[in-house]
């Protein structure tokens, strides 16, 4: 917490000083008069400033300042600090016994005093922000961001230097000793964090070194003592110089030993450590060398620091290359997109302040021009980089048909994950694909060699989307055929029916409508593959030997076998706890409603017959949930649950069944897996009956053998080929049970299955399961 207080402290802190460069920079022009105080005690012009704006003033050498804004010249803060002439807007100069009035408020000084500045500024800050908010997890980027934070404040500081401001010179001489101390402690961050070496020397001399720009600041703070600033300053020049120029030099002593230590043997590092030698040779060479040594041992520099401060703008424009070359960093993709937009407004930026200077050609100077473009090229980056950002955030009040058409695609995509059979695409895509193009209807269709597979969602007819996907040139008034998926063994469609709003689709939906199409195809196919694989699987189990030497195969049976269960249950689970609750609570509301006795007769008996409607749907659903779970195989045993299950299917049979059950108890002894396999296959034989015997007459009868116990069944249906039916497919998307997945049970059981059938001939089915201590375990 206290941390954050003092993070905020510094923060508000830097913003108020910046405010007041800003100030002290902009208000002021940047005078450069140098003064020297003659015998007699008046201040005389010693040396005008390249690129100050008394060039442009009717100043000269030997000019001697008899009054500044009213006062004398030695109440002038920045004469009683530095002995310069500043921060002044009426100047009164006496030249050869004349008086001359100078009056600076409209007067400029050159750009590379004051717009110059901001530039390099905005530069090194924006570089600053987006190391610390991109890469700010490690030490090295925030080390970096410092780096140039320090640079940043080192140009805002500058402008305010120059006019003779204490707190500007305070910060600009702390700031030049910090530099190479703060880019000393990114090197060794960064070559600890890349190349995993320990620098425990150098950073224990770190220690010092910050602990002499701290002191080095303090010692500045006298600055504000008029009597003794002008010598102190002029002495810690020298200081500050001589600092900047050890710190500069004990960087490259530093890259050069871990360079030549390292270069065998990392060869990213010595990459890196090159790349950067050069970049600080480029960048602090002029200016340390053109300017800062000639000013340690001349007093003057020999090219003004004005111009070859801006060699070190090389520093951050060779770190932008590192960075988006993917070398430091993982911020590249941001930077290239920083630099694109930049560079694409560039031209709106010069074609507005062109036409600015065109209509105001009179009070638009060239450093206004200058400004203007900057900011208005930093305005225009800004809002173009930003501009996706605020496009999404408010692509729903926008674009509102876009934005429903991607949350429609997001959710269609995620649900299409939890598909595992056909019926479950209407429910979990074509409702989604209706309800958002708000079309009548949709349809997928599954067309085989030999037969059709249709799920449909909506108002269209079955035949018409059959028939649309069997035309080999599809042509409807009211429907569009899009192609899924075309396979040798099947082609699968999407049809469409036209918009509620009897329009054609829009070309946006049809091209959303192909992105579904493209995520569909993907998901039909591994249905497909998953129910070959299924059907494979079924007949991999009936056709596995049941001998000794096929007991390496029994755990693959019993799989397949737990899986089906597991699912049922859960089917049995969810139907229970969801729909047969809210079909009970239905009854209810709808029970209490007519008990109030606020309808008419005949509405009553609708409403009576709608109650009786639930619960026969209720009776429906229970029924199945005890097909999928048979619960009373636990509470009343297997022959009574069969018993249970002949009384219910009876009553609803097309033909007479009878069932019996004689010296069978001992089958009671069975474990409840056993049981369970026992009731699946009595259950398998009762729906085949009803699906494909066409009988009149069904007989079940289970019976003990000796130590087996016998299952018979026996229709006089239509019969069917054995070889014809032992080829066949089983069609995808079906339940998977029939005469293979019997046999598979039977041979679970270690029992035999014989079956005697012909076409016309009914159907004849002796199953013989023998009675073991294994199956009672």
């Amino acid at each position: 917490m206290k941390s954050k207080i003092f993070f905020r402290i510094v923060v508000l802190a830097l913003i108020a000083m910046h405010a007041w460069f800003g100030y002290v920079t902009f208000h002021y022009p940047y005078l450069g008069i140098l003064l020297k105080q003659s015998s007699s005690g008046e201040w005389i012009v010693r040396q005008l400033e390249t690129d100050s704006a008394s060039l442009k003033l009717n100043v000269r050498p030997g000019d001697v300042v008899r009054e500044i804004d009213g006062q004398a010249p030695d109440e002038h803060l920045t004469i009683r600090h530095w002995r310069i002439l500043e921060q002044a807007e009426d100047i009164v100069l006496n030249r050869s016994g004349e008086l001359i009035p100078i009056d600076t408020r409209n007067v400029s000084d050159g750009a590379s005093t004051d717009i110059s500045p901001v530039f390099g500024e905005l530069l090194c800050l924006a570089f600053a922000l987006l190391l610390y908010v991109k890469a700010g997890h490690s030490l090295s980027s925030r080390m970096f961001a410092l780096v140039f934070l320090n640079i940043g404040f080192m140009f805002a500081c500058l402008g305010a230097s120059q006019r003779g401001d204490i707190l500007g010179k305070i910060a600009i001489s702390s700031l030049m000793i910090a530099l190479p101390v703060i880019f000393l402690h990114f090197l060794i961050a960064f070559l600890e964090e890349k190349g995993e070496i320990r620098f425990e020397f150098i950073r224990s001399l770190l220690r010092y070194l910050y602990g002499f720009v701290a002191m080095s600041f303090l010692l500045r703070l006298p600055f504000y003592i008029p009597a003794v600033s002008n010598y102190l300053y002029a002495s810690s020049i020298k200081w500050v110089i001589g600092f900047f120029l050890l710190g500069l030099s004990l960087n490259f002593v530093f890259l050069a030993y871990v360079y030549l230590k390292f270069r065998k043997q990392n060869s990213y590092l010595s990459v890196i450590i090159k790349t950067i030698l050069w970049t600080l040779t480029i960048s602090f060479f002029p200016f340390a060398f053109l300017s800062f040594v000639p000013q340690l041992l001349f007093g003057q520099d020999g090219v003004s620091s004005l111009y070859t401060s801006w060699f070190v703008l090389f520093f951050p424009i060779s770190f932008t290359y590192l960075i988006m070359s993917k070398q430091l960093y993982d911020i590249d993709l941001v930077l290239r997109r920083i630099v694109f937009t930049t560079v694409i407004s560039v031209i709106p930026s010069g074609a507005i302040v062109g036409l600015n200077a065109m209509v105001f050609q009179q009070a638009a100077s060239l450093g206004h021009l200058l400004v203007s473009f900057i900011f208005i090229l930093m305005l225009l980056s800004f809002v173009m980089y930003s501009l996706e950002y605020f496009a999404t955030k408010l692509e729903a009040v926008m674009f509102p048909r876009k934005y429903q058409l991607q949350n429609a695609l997001k959710k269609i995509a995620f649900n299409l994950q939890s598909i595992s059979s056909f019926r479950e695409l209407k429910e979990i895509i074509l409702v989604d694909i209706v309800h958002t193009l708000q079309v009548f209807g949709a349809a997928i269709v599954f067309k085989y060699n030999d037969r059709l597979e249709t799920v449909i969602e909506g108002e269209l007819q079955q035949a018409e989307v059959e028939r649309l996907a069997s035309m080999d040139h599809p042509e409807h008034p009211s429907l569009l055929r899009f192609e899924v998926n075309r396979h040798e063994e099947y082609t699968s469609y999407l049809i469409i029916s036209r918009k509620r709003m009897n329009t054609f689709l829009g070309m946006e939906e049809v091209h959303w409508l192909k992105l579904i199409i493209s995520y569909l195809a993907v998901s039909l196919e591994n249905m497909h593959l998953i129910g070959k694989l299924h059907v494979r699987l079924q007949r991999l189990a009936s056709q596995l030997p049941n001998e000794d030497a096929s007991k390496d195969f029994i755990w693959f049976r019993k799989l397949m076998f737990e899986l089906q269960e597991a699912e049922r249950k859960r089917i049995a689970t969810d139907l229970h706890d969801t729909t047969l609750q809210d079909l009970f609570f239905l009854k209810k509301r709808f029970a209490a409603i007519a008990e109030r006795g606020i309808f008419q007769a005949e509405d009553e008996e609708t409403m009576r017959n709608i109650i009786d409607y639930v619960e026969i749907i209720n009776t429906n659903l229970r029924q199945s949930c005890f097909e999928l779970h048979p619960h009373l195989l636990y509470e009343v045993g297997l022959i009574r649950t069969i018993q249970k299950v002949v009384e219910h299917e009876a009553p609803l049979c097309p033909f007479q069944l009878n069932f019996s059950a004689k010296g069978a108890e001992r089958i009671e002894g069975w474990d409840l897996d056993t049981k369970r396999h026992f009731f699946r296959v009595v259950q398998e034989l009762l729906n085949n009956a009803k699906k494909h015997s066409q009988a009149t007459r069904v007989g079940l009868k289970i019976t003990a053998e000796n130590e087996n116990i016998l299952l018979f069944y026996e229709d006089d249906g239509i019969g069917f080929n054995v070889l014809r039916a032992s080829e066949a497919e089983l069609e995808i998307g079906a339940s998977g049970t029939g005469m293979e997945q019997m046999k598979s049970r039977v041979l679970y059981l270690d029992g035999q299955m014989n079956v005697r059938t012909g076409r016309g001939k009914g159907l004849q089915i002796w199953i013989t399961v023998p009675i073991r201590e294994v199956l009672t375990a």
